[in-house]
């Protein structure tokens, strides 16, 4: 029996929600977590089991003893856990943006578990677990997580973990099970899509529901406080910005089932303004992402095109961005 590669030192886990502990393999595994001790017995396959919810609080020692080995992990806090996903503006690094470098602050109680490597392989490895922030590893944190989830940490006092999932040049379609908007009644020719469908540097995210089956659904279903969404400049096709709205519903509700929350809550961040695609599709996505926050339940949409260039896709301004999703996640 192992764990999910999600378990480590120096992780985070959502306050006042269900603590799971996940992995796969058979035999028996006895779990110990802030005094409490479970077991679990697996026959093969994937195995789960829960602890209470809890306060913000620690650090905590986690212990795995199966029939093989004895895992320790430790620096373990209870906090708040975001999950921070979406293409290339929510994958935008650190060291992209403009912020000067004397802002950089490290936190202890501020983590980050990355997805950057999850394309290496056919089965997603995270390169170094979970990681405090300090000043030597920021430049590399997606920019609106760290600013973000630091400007948590100032005003909330307690551990704010981040898990970034996310890749440039996406398409929603990669980010939800196969076939899921066909389901409900979505069927866009490929000749009606955005480039980015059929463009061959992203064939290999885009070929199917590759983002959701190799790095969502081998953490689910980690308990999270919420997810920060970050996408759509790849679905502005004026057919595919027509339906985006339904297909987010649809992402939404898929998300909050595998991830066992109902009220799992969202923040959508609206696409920012881009001068040179100032036509209907693009602003008819950001219409349908301005509009789910009023027909979707713990949906909130964050406004960008007033705090972001115009002139490029990839603006390089992030804080003023950062500080309205924060403000929205208090």
């Amino acid at each position: 029996m192992k764990l999910n590669n999600i378990f480590s030192s120096n992780m985070v886990f959502a306050h006042n929600k269900p603590i799971r502990i996940f992995g796969e393999g058979e035999g028996k595994m006895e779990i110990t977590f802030a005094g409490q001790t479970k077991s679990v017995v697996s026959e093969g396959g994937k195995w789960l089991l829960e602890f209470p919810a809890m306060e913000c609080g620690g650090p905590y020692t986690l212990t795995a003893v199966s029939d093989k080995e004895k895992l320790c992990f430790e620096n373990i806090y209870v906090g708040e856990v975001y999950l921070f996903s979406g293409q290339s503006n929510m994958e935008f690094k650190m060291r992209e943006s403009n912020t000067p470098r004397e802002e950089y602050t490290a936190s202890e109680k501020l983590r980050l578990f990355s997805s950057d490597t999850m394309l290496d392989s056919d089965r997603f490895k995270p390169r170094d677990g979970w990681q405090v922030c300090k000043e030597d590893n920021i430049a590399d944190w997606t920019a609106l997580g760290y600013l973000t989830s630091k400007q948590l940490v100032d005003k909330k006092g307690i551990a704010i973990g981040v898990i970034s999932c996310y890749q440039g040049g996406s398409v929603i379609e990669s980010w939800v099970p196969k076939d899921s908007f066909l389901k409900i009644g979505i069927d866009i020719p490929i000749e009606d899509k955005h480039w980015d469908h059929i463009y061959d540097e992203f064939s290999a995210w885009n070929c199917g529901p590759v983002l959701y089956e190799r790095f969502l659904t081998t953490i689910m279903p980690f308990s999270l406080s919420g997810v920060v969404w970050y996408q759509g400049e790849s679905d502005t096709s004026i057919a595919e910005a027509a339906v985006y709205k339904k297909e987010l519903a649809e992402l939404i509700r898929i998300w909050r089932s595998d991830f066992k929350d109902s009220s799992l809550p969202f923040t959508v961040v609206q696409i920012a303004d881009f001068d040179p695609r100032d036509d209907e599709g693009w602003h008819n996505l950001q219409t349908a992402q301005h509009e789910i926050q009023f027909e979707v339940e713990n949906v909130k949409t964050i406004v960008s095109r007033d705090v972001c260039e115009s002139d490029q896709i990839h603006p390089p301004t992030k804080t003023k961005l950062a500080t309205r999703i924060a403000e929205a996640l208090i």
